[in-house]
């Protein structure tokens, strides 16, 4: 019997490690992918391996595994009762579709239901695996070597950490090989009884595998011999061309948008700065309705040439302030030919042997050492004074000032193809129709997507077909999509109304990395950061940058100009607070013998006698109480979004949104991601947004922002906000 308990014990032993080296195949999908949860998944394979421990019958284990498939499919995609024949005839057609669209080999199309029920097969088929290397050969190297390889590519090629997963497979393996390896040694000598005491393996094991990992973290490690061999894996699998999903990051061909992107950390380069702004490196003027292009050709082309620290050739933007003159500083990491720069830039330091270009037709500055021949700068110096707009001449401006005289002019910035659909035109009169000036007008249009709710994606975002046009499935379709999605659709619907507008690129401010000294700051720049805008032109002002793209802002300054009535005539009066009449208090005799048949004394009695009879149950239901108080309070990260999203959901006053913003953030610091000790809101949303793989945080930021620097809160806020800030609390109950 005690040998019986024993293997018992030990087959469990073994199940649990082979569920631990399976779950670490899982817990990467939450940052590579846009898997919400994985505890479906998670719980299934705890099922799969406990059914096949216990040896339950095929037909049983297939009856409950199917059953617990189906009402995942129904947790995660339908609404509604599981017993409802509704949302499984909606499934079975889903099923239908996806077999046909599998066997056309159409995978970009399947459906997300169908995706999870594969996955769900495939975890099937890997547990069955798990229980015959367990049970049946007793070894599980095979199934060890691919999980550390798994994890290895996962970690080098993705922006997964695989660091502490490795550890972890390490330990787990090792111990599951070794156990297997004494079960082995039983069964082949027949060591059984009091001939084998599995402890004394057992034991020496583990303190070895502790000793080793501790020795592996203390000791010194060498550098490496090898070259790394990943970039050049990088660039033979980018040189043998692909389709689908792309790289995001910084590209001169822009001529088809669309389709969906994977993100990609490497930094371009580092920036000492003191305030954050948007990164230019070039605009496009042509729309083609698939993307962008130069309206004039290389060859027409006639480039302004400056030396280093001289002045550039930049129209500055009009302003009647006379702003400060700023330093920055920017190391590359990956050297390129092209200047990225902040918008009012005077000179640039750097490239002293060679001279620099700017094109005055798409603004971009390159650095050239001789006559057609680039060169790669590793730093350079940049001073600007940041532009400040004046609201009062934008809202001046209209096609009767001179520039707007000038056919080229209008034409090249106000061109749209002739296939652009009616309904696109219509639309932008649609959003401008109670505004009155241009400056107006574009604030409608750049407020319009976060206003209709459209959703920032970096991954569901389809290419246009042959004949459709690319911001016309974008407006009234998808409505979901990144940076070139929203830019390209506010250009073509301010070109509508006749506003010249074009097309811009470059980076954002980048990730806070540290504070350099009292007055600078130093960003981090990478791939990631990629991003497009669009610029407005307003006679006497000049190219004025927009932001329509949902969770971004670039932080553009604005003169507040505008002729202001006096505030005494629009004063509301405040009405004077009047006191309610205080109620004579009771005498307390009064209260105690109020009612009839009631005092003190004899509630006293009642209690005491209560208690008496019942202590025992009493003294057995506090501790109760309080073990359920000290479990709830410990898994507290999992109930109390939902308690959050119940009591938020029925509040409506105009500061709602603020306390719900500082109740998510306490709620994220007891997931663990707490705010570091100087990080900024934005830094810290950042950080959230790509530990979650989405745009929630930042949007959420902005938004805060805007109400903790001056805008008065309404309700409108929140309910526009609301959906975003449930979908990101719930994140963290997982």
């Amino acid at each position: 019997m005690r040998q019986e308990t024993a293997n018992s014990y030990f087959k469990i032993v073994t199940y649990f490690f082979g569920f631990l080296l399976l779950w670490e195949w899982l817990k990467p999908l939450k940052v590579v992918t846009d898997t919400a949860s994985l505890t479906y998944f998670i719980v299934f394979i705890a099922l799969a391996l406990t059914l096949s421990y216990f040896r339950i019958h095929y037909a049983i284990t297939a009856f409950v595994k199917i059953l617990f498939i189906l009402y995942s499919l129904h947790g995660l995609y339908y609404m509604g009762s599981f017993f409802s024949p509704k949302w499984f005839k909606e499934f079975s057609h889903d099923l239908w579709e996806n077999l046909g669209l599998t066997l056309g080999r159409e995978w970009p199309s399947l459906s997300f239901e169908y995706r999870s029920l594969l996955f769900f097969v495939l975890l099937w088929l890997m547990t069955y695996l798990i229980h015959y290397w367990l049970s049946v050969r007793k070894t599980i190297l095979l199934f060890y070597v691919m999980t550390v390889t798994y994890v290895c590519l996962i970690d080098t090629f993705t922006v997964y950490e695989g660091d502490k997963s490795i550890i972890r497979v390490v330990i787990f393996g090792f111990l599951l090989m070794g156990l297997l390896a004494l079960e082995r040694l039983v069964q082949r000598e027949k060591l059984l009884g009091s001939k084998m005491s599995r402890h004394r393996w057992i034991v020496p094991l583990t303190v070895m595998l502790t000793i080793s990992s501790v020795v592996a973290f203390a000791a010194p490690k060498a550098d490496p011999i090898w070259p790394d061999p990943v970039p050049y894996l990088q660039s033979f699998s980018e040189g043998a061309g692909g389709s689908g999903v792309s790289k995001i990051g910084y590209d001169t061909d822009d001529t088809k948008l669309g389709g969906p992107f994977v993100g990609d950390p490497t930094v371009i380069f580092n920036a000492e700065v003191t305030r954050e702004h948007y990164w230019k490196i070039e605009s496009k003027d042509l729309y083609t309705g698939k993307g962008w292009e130069q309206s004039i050709s290389d060859d027409q082309k006639d480039p302004l040439t400056f030396d280093s620290g001289k002045k550039v050739p930049i129209p500055s933007p009009q302003s009647d302030e006379e702003r400060d003159l700023e330093s920055e500083k920017v190391m590359v990491e990956r050297t390129y030919s092209h200047v990225a720069y902040p918008y009012g830039v005077e000179t640039i330091t750097g490239n002293k042997n060679g001279y620099f270009s700017f094109n005055p037709i798409d603004e971009k500055v390159t650095t050239y050492k001789e006559a057609d021949e680039t060169v790669k700068l590793e730093e350079y110096k940049l001073s600007y004074r940041s532009p400040s707009y004046s609201q009062k001449k934008m809202k001046a401006a209209n096609e009767e000032q001179e520039i707007m005289q000038v056919p080229e002019f209008v034409d090249r910035y106000t061109q749209l193809p002739d296939t652009t659909p009616q309904r696109v035109k219509d639309l932008a009169v649609e959003i401008t129709a109670e505004e009155d000036n241009w400056y107006d007008k574009v604030r409608a249009i750049e407020g319009y997507f976060s206003k209709e709710a459209y959703v920032y994606d970096q991954f569901d975002v389809p290419v246009p077909e042959e004949e459709q046009d690319y911001v016309d499935q974008f407006l009234f379709e998808t409505q979901r999509g990144y940076c070139d999605n929203f830019s390209t659709s506010m250009v073509v619907l301010v070109r509508s109304l006749g506003i010249p507008a074009r097309w811009a690129k470059g980076y954002t401010e980048g990730e806070y990395s540290r504070q350099v000294d009292s007055t600078y700051k130093l960003y981090e720049v990478s791939n990631n950061n990629a991003h497009s805008w669009v610029e407005v032109f307003f006679p006497e002002v000049g190219w004025v940058p927009f932001e329509p793209t949902v969770g971004f802002s670039n932080n553009v300054s604005y003169q507040y100009d505008l002729d202001i009535p006096d505030s005494d005539d629009n004063e509301v009066p405040i009405p004077e607070k009047k006191e309610a009449p205080k109620q004579p208090l009771q005498p307390e005799e009064d209260i105690a013998s109020s009612g009839d048949g009631f005092s003190l004394s004899k509630l006293w009695d009642d209690i005491t006698s209560f208690i008496a009879d019942n202590w025992g149950k009493i003294v057995m239901g506090t501790i109760l109480l309080i073990i359920i108080a000290i479990a709830l309070y410990l898994v507290r990260r999992r109930w109390m979004p939902y308690v959050l999203i119940f009591y938020y959901r029925r509040k409506s006053s105009d500061d709602v949104f603020s306390e719900a913003y500082l109740s998510l953030m306490k709620q994220l610091g007891r997931y663990g991601l707490k705010m570091d000790d100087g990080q900024t809101l934005r830094g810290y949303s950042r950080y959230i947004d790509q530990f979650f793989g989405t745009r929630e945080m930042t949007s959420l930021t902005n938004n805060y922002e805007r109400i903790l620097y001056g805008q008065s809160p309404t309700s409108e806020d929140w309910m526009k906000m609301r959906e975003l800030w449930e979908n990101l609390i719930k994140r963290t109950t997982g």
